[in-house]
């Protein structure tokens, strides 16, 4: 009996063993290639199957220490949408003769034919190298024999010069991933702390000890820590509407270095505050020695500025200049790739030369001009002083006390407006002190979308009007920027799109190119279906095509804040004219709907005067950023919002009396 009791024992442990996931690369299984669903996540298009890094110092007699990455990818490609996952873009960072080298790239597509395994291997023909900027080359390439149901597997290895800057560690996708395995060795020459996201909700245990690191040849015994990470079934990155940047929110690791002792050296401390770091940048990042140039614009500045003695009109002057003299090449970076005075004589250069000259020709101009380090949206928040927390920069003038942030790069951008990718929480102004200080890059101020119809009901029950829209501030920006280069047949079917059965007609725009001023629109239009008619009675919603449908919140809860680009204020103003024949039998509540006061604002107001009728809705929004706790508040109201946007005025027609029947016919 009691030996049947170890073989039910060992029969178990083995079929467990065979069951067992195996993460050996190549080792794909039929059954990874067969599944149809993520078992937990059914919305999900991709997942990953396995995950690792594996990051550690390696040392040889001639080249010393270099610092080498591994990693391994398994991803189940669910759907068509998936096939995104399977195109992979790897970056390899340059700094004058040093550069990193990716090495040992293999890759597998794995698909089920007639019910068997077959695999398609990556070509070195599909693998391209290309240039991306002055620091950065990218390796690309897409996976072969993609299709619904395949499993792509590959692998490579970085090995960089660059022994101080370890990757930032991704724990967390935008899909989910069912394995993932760190591990990461640090010898005791570099002392990093290990700092997780914030923002994140997700945290993972880190295993941590210390081992003794070999030097191959060495004699002397040196250590290293060692930390892992090993999870099973993390969650995909949750899609949420009106968010800056999702990947922010993920799980991670940014690792800070404190100091360095190598070998018969003394200790060199690099934990810094925010001043050495702006400091360090200002020195050694260029901005010293490209803010003193002057000399090769000196003259066209001179020109430009003869005849012009306010500050203000200075600035708009020298901003609009740079604007048309240098055109944006569509690389950031803070630092100036070409330097100012090349970008000035090309035409091109990235954000830095562009920036940089202008801030280095207002202050020739007699200005108090100073660069702002700035972290683009996809570079992440800065939570503690490093330079790579830095990846723009642009321009800040001191004007009667007030900072006014430009940025020459972006066309549409008027003085103390910012392009979207830039406005991410807050920017650092280094001044030539080295003194430095956090600015606010969003906007205090709101912006305005007026909007008016006046409309009328023919006899023939379709709707008629006129439709006058005044756009100010970043509603005006943002206007330029979706309709920038379409032409008017196009703008024409664009601004009839989610109409309903309309036909627009004499469409007039003013000031659209006029940079800063706000844009006018106007046109007239012959709405189809735009009422109900039951019987006697008229049905129909007077905000027609611009009233709030759909609440964009429908998650129950939410975890990140809720990201809406600038304060602004929507407000739309219907007059209508009860038709000759019909009364008005009901019409919506006025109301008013707000959030922490001063929060938010819903304001619907209608007023009947005899046979007219005048309707303001308002929505105010008063931050571009509201927190998750904000969250049930900001549904709520919206949710309010669509309600009465959805709600009906009833006409109903007249019925003639008796009394006026028989005398019509008397007489």
């Amino acid at each position: 009996m009691l030996s049947k009791f170890y073989l039910l024992v060992a029969f178990l442990i083995i079929g467990n063993a065979m069951q067992a996931q195996n993460y050996k690369f190549g080792k794909v299984s039929e059954e990874e290639v067969a599944e149809t669903e993520h078992p937990s996540d059914k919305e999900a298009n991709a997942a990953y199957l396995y995950k690792k890094q594996y990051t550690y110092y390696d040392y040889n007699s001639n080249n010393g220490l270099s610092l080498v990455t591994k990693y391994r990818y398994r991803i189940k490609i669910y759907n068509e949408d998936g096939f995104d996952w399977a195109t992979v873009n790897l970056t390899k960072h340059i700094s004058g003769n040093d550069e990193e080298e990716i090495y040992g790239l293999k890759g597998f597509t794995y698909n089920l034919q007639d019910g068997k395994l077959v695999e398609e291997k990556l070509r070195k023909d599909e693998i391209f190298q290309e240039e991306t900027s002055k620091y950065r080359e990218s390796v690309k390439f897409t996976m072969p024999s993609l299709k619904p149901g395949s499993v792509v597997e590959f692998q490579y290895e970085k090995r960089s010069p660059f022994l101080t800057s370890l990757d930032e560690t991704e724990l967390q996708a935008r899909i989910p991933t069912k394995k993932l395995d760190v591990k990461i060795e640090i010898p005791e020459f570099f002392g990093f702390v290990a700092h997780y996201n914030q923002l994140s909700s997700l945290f993972f245990p880190i295993k941590k000890n210390n081992e003794q690191y070999n030097m191959h040849a060495q004699t002397t015994k040196y250590m290293q820590t060692v930390y892992e990470i090993s999870e099973e079934n993390i969650p995909a990155l949750k899609e949420e509407v009106y968010i800056d940047y999702l990947d922010n929110y993920a799980a991670s690791i940014k690792w800070e270095l404190q100091y360095t002792k190598f070998p018969d050296t003394p200790m060199e401390y690099f934990s810094a505050n925010w001043d050495d770091v702006a400091k360090s940048i200002y020195d050694e990042g260029g901005f010293a020695s490209e803010l003193r140039k002057s000399s090769f614009f000196k003259d066209d500045l001179e020109a430009l500025l003869q005849g012009i003695d306010k500050l203000q009109d200075k600035i708009f002057a020298i901003y609009n200049f740079v604007k048309s003299k240098v055109v944006w090449n569509d690389y950031i970076g803070f630092i100036a790739e070409n330097g100012i005075r090349k970008a000035y004589k090309d035409g091109s250069g990235n954000t830095g030369d562009i920036n940089l000259l202008l801030t280095a020709m207002l202050r020739y101009a007699g200005l108090n001009a100073d660069p702002v380090l700035v972290s683009t949206k996809s570079n992440g928040i800065p939570v503690f002083p490093t330079r790579s927390g830095f990846n723009y920069v642009i321009t800040s003038v001191d004007f009667d006390g007030q900072i006014i942030l430009l940025d020459a790069t972006d066309l549409n951008a008027a003085p103390g407006q910012l392009p979207e990718r830039a406005r991410n929480w807050q920017g650092r102004i280094i001044k030539d002190d080295g003194k430095s200080g956090w600015v606010s890059l969003l906007p205090n101020y709101s912006s305005l979308k007026r909007n008016f119809i006046n409309i009328k009901i023919t006899e023939d029950f379709k709707i008629k009007g006129k439709y006058t829209g005044m756009y100010s501030q970043f509603v005006a920006k943002s206007y330029r920027d979706k309709y920038k280069g379409v032409d008017e047949e196009n703008y024409k079917q664009l601004l009839q799109e989610d109409k309903g059965d309309i036909v627009i007609t004499d469409i007039k725009k003013e000031n659209v190119k006029k940079v800063g001023a706000d844009i006018k629109e106007s046109y007239q239009f012959e709405l189809n279906h735009g009422v109900e008619v039951i019987g006697d009675n008229i049905y129909f919603n007077p905000l027609l095509f611009l009233a709030e449908k759909e609440n964009p919140f429908k998650a129950d809860e939410r975890t990140y804040p809720i990201y809406m680009d600038f304060p602004v204020n929507y407000v739309s103003v219907i007059n209508f004219m009860v038709p000759e024949g019909y009364e008005l039998e009901s019409m919506p509540e006025s109301t008013i709907v707000n959030i922490n006061e001063d929060g938010a604002v819903f304001k619907f107001i209608i007023n009947k005067s005899a046979n007219f009728l005048r309707l303001e809705s308002s929505i105010l929004l008063n931050k571009s950023i509201y927190p998750a706790e904000d969250y049930a508040h900001l549904k709520n109201f919206f949710d309010e919002i669509v309600s009465k946007h959805s709600e009906a005025i009833v006409l109903s027609k007249i019925e003639k009396s008796d009394e006026s029947t028989e005398l019509t016919k008397s007489r």
